[in-house]
């Protein structure tokens, strides 16, 4: 045993990396051919495609440099010449020409599905808010993180703005699907990832919510306590 110490001992201290400095060498990236090159674009367009299905110059304003109208423009017409995407002008509001995929394009043939509620946050690459068109400069809010957007279909039914202490509500109390429209603040309160302990709201539609006739309605669906300024939304157990 007293000989065997010794020879594991060295065999580890072998094994070992050389002491000193380390730094790890930055290789120079390759050069990509002309055909690599626009092999690489396309993939970003369909990347994008996939997100929106339809791409116009605006909508491509706050995306990285790689990914804007003067870096895509040339290859998508490349891709409607070959069949790949269909050009034209789809949309009013919208200036200048439009690229669609051809599944955004049978959705649009078919007609948008208008009985599906869905919510997003303001902020998701998906949304639109804080994109220059005509028509929805108005309609939707600032980009921000914590601002959320309910639809009906097309339809903008909610407003949740500064993790709903706003909140603009574009349907009646009595509204059949209200208690769908509030799925995005059961998610908040109930997510795995950092959920929120409760929901103030202050105001709805621009009056204080501790008056409003909102206020009723969210109370059957949350555990609900009136604060002197506001109400809360608590999930219930």
């Amino acid at each position: 045993v007293h000989g065997v110490w010794p020879r594991a001992f060295d065999r580890w201290q072998s094994a070992r990396p050389f002491y000193g400095n380390w730094f790890r060498l930055r290789l120079p990236a390759a050069e990509l051919d002309a055909l690599e090159h626009e092999e690489l674009v396309k993939d970003r367009v369909r990347v994008l495609l996939a997100r929106w299905g339809l791409i116009f110059r605006e909508l491509l304003v706050r995306e990285l440099a790689p990914l804007q109208w003067g870096q895509v423009f040339r290859t998508l017409r490349l891709m409607e010449l070959s069949g790949e995407v269909v050009a034209g002008h789809f949309f009013a509001g919208i200036r200048g020409l439009q690229f669609l995929s051809h599944a955004a394009f049978k959705t649009l043939r078919k007609g948008l599905a208008q009985d599906v509620v869905w919510w997003l946050s303001a902020a998701d690459p998906a949304s639109l808010a804080g994109v220059e068109v005509e028509g929805l400069r108005t309609e939707l809010p600032a980009r921000q993180r914590t601002t959320h957007l309910v639809y009906h279909g097309t339809r903008l039914v909610l407003v949740s703005l500064r993790r709903g202490k706003e909140l603009d509500i574009r349907v009646a109390p009595e509204d059949p699907h209200f208690e769908d429209y509030l799925e995005v603040f059961k998610v908040l309160l109930t997510r795995e990832f950092r959920p929120l302990r409760a929901i103030e709201i202050e105001t709805i539609n621009g009056e204080p919510a501790l008056a409003s006739p909102y206020t009723e309605r969210l109370g059957e669906h949350f555990h609900l306590t009136r604060e002197q300024r506001s109400v809360k939304l608590w999930k219930r157990y």
